[in-house]
Protein backbone atom coordinates (compact mmCIF):
# COMPACT_ATOMS: atom_id res chain seq x y z
CA UNK A 1 0.00 0.00 0.00
CA UNK A 2 1.21 3.29 -0.92
CA UNK A 3 -0.06 6.50 0.52
CA UNK A 4 -0.57 9.99 -0.70
CA UNK A 5 1.75 10.71 2.12
CA UNK A 6 4.56 8.63 0.69
CA UNK A 7 3.88 9.99 -2.56
CA UNK A 8 3.63 13.81 -1.92
CA UNK A 9 7.49 14.52 -0.59
CA UNK A 10 9.09 12.64 -3.09
CA UNK A 11 10.77 15.25 -5.36
CA UNK A 12 8.60 14.62 -8.46
CA UNK A 13 5.66 15.71 -6.72
CA UNK A 14 6.58 18.57 -4.95
CA UNK A 15 4.75 21.78 -6.23
CA UNK A 16 2.10 19.19 -7.37
CA UNK A 17 -1.58 19.87 -6.63
CA UNK A 18 -2.42 17.26 -3.55
CA UNK A 19 -5.69 16.42 -5.84
CA UNK A 20 -2.90 14.63 -8.33
CA UNK A 21 -1.07 12.92 -5.90
CA UNK A 22 -4.23 11.46 -4.60
CA UNK A 23 -5.22 10.71 -7.89
CA UNK A 24 -2.47 8.46 -8.53
CA UNK A 25 -1.91 7.12 -4.77
CA UNK A 26 -5.14 5.43 -4.80
CA UNK A 27 -4.87 3.77 -7.98
CA UNK A 28 -0.82 2.57 -6.89
CA UNK A 29 0.18 -0.52 -6.94
CA UNK A 30 3.01 -1.40 -4.66
CA UNK A 31 5.92 -3.77 -5.85
CA UNK A 32 8.87 -4.75 -4.07
CA UNK A 33 12.45 -5.51 -5.63
CA UNK A 34 15.55 -7.05 -3.56
CA UNK A 35 19.05 -5.56 -4.05
CA UNK A 36 20.10 -7.38 -7.85
CA UNK A 37 16.82 -8.04 -8.96
CA UNK A 38 15.68 -7.22 -12.17
CA UNK A 39 12.55 -4.78 -12.48
CA UNK A 40 11.95 -5.47 -16.31
CA UNK A 41 14.10 -6.97 -18.95
CA UNK A 42 15.31 -5.29 -22.04
CA UNK A 43 12.80 -6.67 -24.90
CA UNK A 44 9.87 -7.08 -22.45
CA UNK A 45 5.99 -5.72 -22.42
CA UNK A 46 5.67 -2.33 -20.33
CA UNK A 47 4.17 -3.59 -17.21
CA UNK A 48 3.60 0.15 -16.58
CA UNK A 49 4.68 3.29 -15.69
CA UNK A 50 7.41 2.87 -12.43
CA UNK A 51 7.71 5.57 -9.71
CA UNK A 52 10.76 5.00 -7.07
CA UNK A 53 9.27 5.60 -3.79
CA UNK A 54 12.66 3.71 -2.09
CA UNK A 55 15.84 2.68 -3.31
CA UNK A 56 18.02 2.86 -6.89
CA UNK A 57 16.90 1.71 -9.94
CA UNK A 58 19.79 1.57 -12.61
CA UNK A 59 19.06 1.51 -16.11
CA UNK A 60 21.55 -0.83 -18.45
CA UNK A 61 21.76 -1.36 -22.14
CA UNK A 62 24.26 -3.79 -23.65
CA UNK A 63 25.45 -7.12 -24.17
CA UNK A 64 27.79 -9.69 -21.98
CA UNK A 65 30.46 -7.36 -19.87
CA UNK A 66 29.68 -4.69 -22.28
CA UNK A 67 27.03 -3.02 -20.30
CA UNK A 68 25.99 1.02 -20.46
CA UNK A 69 24.38 2.60 -17.95
CA UNK A 70 21.65 4.62 -19.42
CA UNK A 71 20.17 6.60 -16.35
CA UNK A 72 19.78 5.79 -12.56
CA UNK A 73 16.98 6.60 -10.21
CA UNK A 74 16.43 6.86 -6.55
CA UNK A 75 13.60 8.34 -5.13
CA UNK A 76 11.28 10.73 -6.70
CA UNK A 77 12.87 8.97 -10.69
CA UNK A 78 10.50 7.46 -12.63
CA UNK A 79 10.84 4.24 -15.10
CA UNK A 80 9.43 3.07 -18.52
CA UNK A 81 7.89 6.20 -19.87
CA UNK A 82 8.83 5.76 -23.45
CA UNK A 83 7.58 2.01 -23.71
CA UNK A 84 4.50 2.89 -21.89
CA UNK A 85 3.69 5.77 -24.34
CA UNK A 86 4.40 3.63 -27.47
CA UNK A 87 3.53 0.40 -27.03
CA UNK A 88 6.67 -0.89 -27.61
CA UNK A 89 8.97 -3.44 -25.86
CA UNK A 90 11.47 -2.02 -22.73
CA UNK A 91 14.57 -0.67 -24.84
CA UNK A 92 16.87 -1.55 -21.64
CA UNK A 93 17.05 -3.64 -18.53
CA UNK A 94 16.13 -2.27 -15.40
CA UNK A 95 18.19 -3.80 -12.09
CA UNK A 96 17.44 -3.18 -8.87
CA UNK A 97 21.14 -1.76 -7.23
CA UNK A 98 19.28 -1.89 -3.37
CA UNK A 99 16.78 -2.95 -1.99
CA UNK A 100 13.64 -1.15 -3.80
CA UNK A 101 9.99 -0.25 -3.63
CA UNK A 102 8.11 1.21 -6.01
CA UNK A 103 4.51 2.69 -7.24
CA UNK A 104 3.52 0.68 -10.85
CA UNK A 105 0.61 2.47 -12.82
CA UNK A 106 -0.81 0.00 -15.53
CA UNK A 107 -2.45 1.73 -18.64
CA UNK A 108 -5.98 1.39 -17.14
CA UNK A 109 -5.01 2.80 -13.96
CA UNK A 110 -3.31 5.88 -15.32
CA UNK A 111 -5.90 6.85 -17.46
CA UNK A 112 -8.14 6.99 -15.37
CA UNK A 113 -6.45 9.17 -12.79
CA UNK A 114 -5.45 11.59 -15.83
CA UNK A 115 -9.39 11.46 -16.65
CA UNK A 116 -9.50 12.89 -13.00
CA UNK A 117 -6.84 14.97 -12.54
CA UNK A 118 -5.28 16.00 -16.74
CA UNK A 119 -2.35 17.83 -15.14
CA UNK A 120 -0.96 14.11 -14.49
CA UNK A 121 -0.46 14.31 -18.13
CA UNK A 122 1.70 17.11 -18.51
CA UNK A 123 3.64 15.39 -15.59
CA UNK A 124 4.58 12.60 -17.36
CA UNK A 125 5.66 14.98 -20.83
CA UNK A 126 7.66 16.67 -18.43
CA UNK A 127 9.64 13.12 -17.52
CA UNK A 128 9.63 12.29 -21.24
CA UNK A 129 11.66 15.75 -21.73
CA UNK A 130 13.77 15.09 -19.01
CA UNK A 131 14.63 11.87 -20.19
CA UNK A 132 15.53 12.86 -24.23
CA UNK A 133 18.01 15.60 -21.87
CA UNK A 134 19.43 13.53 -19.63
CA UNK A 135 20.49 11.27 -23.07
CA UNK A 136 21.79 13.54 -25.54
CA UNK A 137 24.08 14.93 -22.04
CA UNK A 138 25.63 11.44 -21.37
CA UNK A 139 25.83 10.91 -25.28
CA UNK A 140 27.73 14.59 -25.59
CA UNK A 141 29.74 13.29 -22.66
CA UNK A 142 30.67 10.29 -24.04
CA UNK A 143 31.28 11.13 -27.47
CA UNK A 144 33.64 14.84 -26.14
CA UNK A 145 35.58 13.10 -22.87
CA UNK A 146 38.10 10.39 -23.06
CA UNK A 147 37.37 7.75 -20.68
CA UNK A 148 40.54 8.91 -18.49
CA UNK A 149 38.70 12.53 -18.08
CA UNK A 150 34.96 10.66 -16.59
CA UNK A 151 36.76 8.70 -14.60
CA UNK A 152 38.63 11.55 -13.23
CA UNK A 153 35.47 13.35 -12.81
CA UNK A 154 33.89 10.94 -10.91
CA UNK A 155 36.77 10.69 -8.54
CA UNK A 156 36.76 14.49 -7.92
CA UNK A 157 33.02 14.38 -7.42
CA UNK A 158 33.62 11.38 -4.70
CA UNK A 159 36.09 12.80 -2.69
CA UNK A 160 34.34 16.77 -2.99
CA UNK A 161 31.52 14.48 -1.52
CA UNK A 162 33.55 12.84 1.58
CA UNK A 163 33.97 14.32 4.86
CA UNK A 164 37.95 13.02 4.95
CA UNK A 165 38.07 14.01 1.17
CA UNK A 166 38.96 10.78 -0.23
CA UNK A 167 36.77 9.07 -3.31
CA UNK A 168 34.82 5.88 -2.07
CA UNK A 169 34.23 4.59 -5.80
CA UNK A 170 31.24 2.94 -3.80
CA UNK A 171 30.55 0.10 -6.67
CA UNK A 172 32.29 -2.79 -8.41
CA UNK A 173 34.84 -2.00 -11.07
CA UNK A 174 32.11 -3.50 -13.13
CA UNK A 175 29.38 -1.12 -12.20
CA UNK A 176 31.95 1.92 -12.40
CA UNK A 177 32.39 1.02 -16.36
CA UNK A 178 29.21 0.77 -16.89
CA UNK A 179 28.44 4.05 -15.04
CA UNK A 180 30.92 5.53 -17.22
CA UNK A 181 29.88 3.66 -20.84
CA UNK A 182 33.61 1.63 -20.87
CA UNK A 183 34.40 -1.91 -19.95
CA UNK A 184 36.17 -3.14 -16.51
CA UNK A 185 39.44 -3.63 -17.98
CA UNK A 186 39.69 -0.33 -19.18
CA UNK A 187 38.63 1.07 -15.45
CA UNK A 188 40.88 -1.16 -14.25
CA UNK A 189 43.71 0.39 -16.27
CA UNK A 190 43.33 3.74 -15.83
CA UNK A 191 43.06 3.69 -11.85
CA UNK A 192 46.53 1.86 -12.25
CA UNK A 193 47.82 4.55 -14.36
CA UNK A 194 46.70 7.45 -12.35
CA UNK A 195 47.96 5.23 -9.56
CA UNK A 196 51.54 4.94 -11.15
CA UNK A 197 51.28 8.69 -11.38
CA UNK A 198 50.66 9.34 -8.03
CA UNK A 199 47.65 11.29 -8.81
CA UNK A 200 45.72 9.02 -6.73
CA UNK A 201 46.62 6.52 -3.86
CA UNK A 202 44.93 3.88 -3.42
CA UNK A 203 43.93 3.25 0.10
CA UNK A 204 42.17 -0.50 -0.43
CA UNK A 205 38.33 -1.32 -0.46
CA UNK A 206 37.38 0.85 -3.36
CA UNK A 207 38.95 3.97 -1.89
CA UNK A 208 41.36 6.45 -3.19
CA UNK A 209 43.48 9.47 -1.40
CA UNK A 210 43.34 12.37 -4.00
CA UNK A 211 46.82 14.17 -2.58
CA UNK A 212 46.71 17.34 -5.50
CA UNK A 213 43.27 17.56 -6.56
CA UNK A 214 44.21 20.46 -9.15
CA UNK A 215 46.32 18.65 -10.30
CA UNK A 216 44.08 15.87 -10.90
CA UNK A 217 41.58 18.34 -12.19
CA UNK A 218 44.58 19.44 -14.84
CA UNK A 219 44.84 15.90 -15.87
CA UNK A 220 41.59 15.44 -17.12
CA UNK A 221 41.51 18.69 -18.76
CA UNK A 222 44.77 17.37 -20.96
CA UNK A 223 43.34 14.31 -21.53
CA UNK A 224 39.95 15.11 -23.54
Amino acid sequence: MISATELSVLSLFQGVPPAVVRALAKRAREVRFAADSVVFLEGSPPRGWYVVVEGVVRVVRGSGARQHVVHTEGPGGTLAEVPFVTGGAHPATAIAAEPTRCAVFDRPSLEAAIAECPEIAFLLTRRLALRVQDLVTRLDERSSRSVRARLIEFLLARARASRTGDASVGMTQQRLAEELGTVREVVSRELRRLSRERLIVSRRGGRFSVPNPVALRLAARTSQ
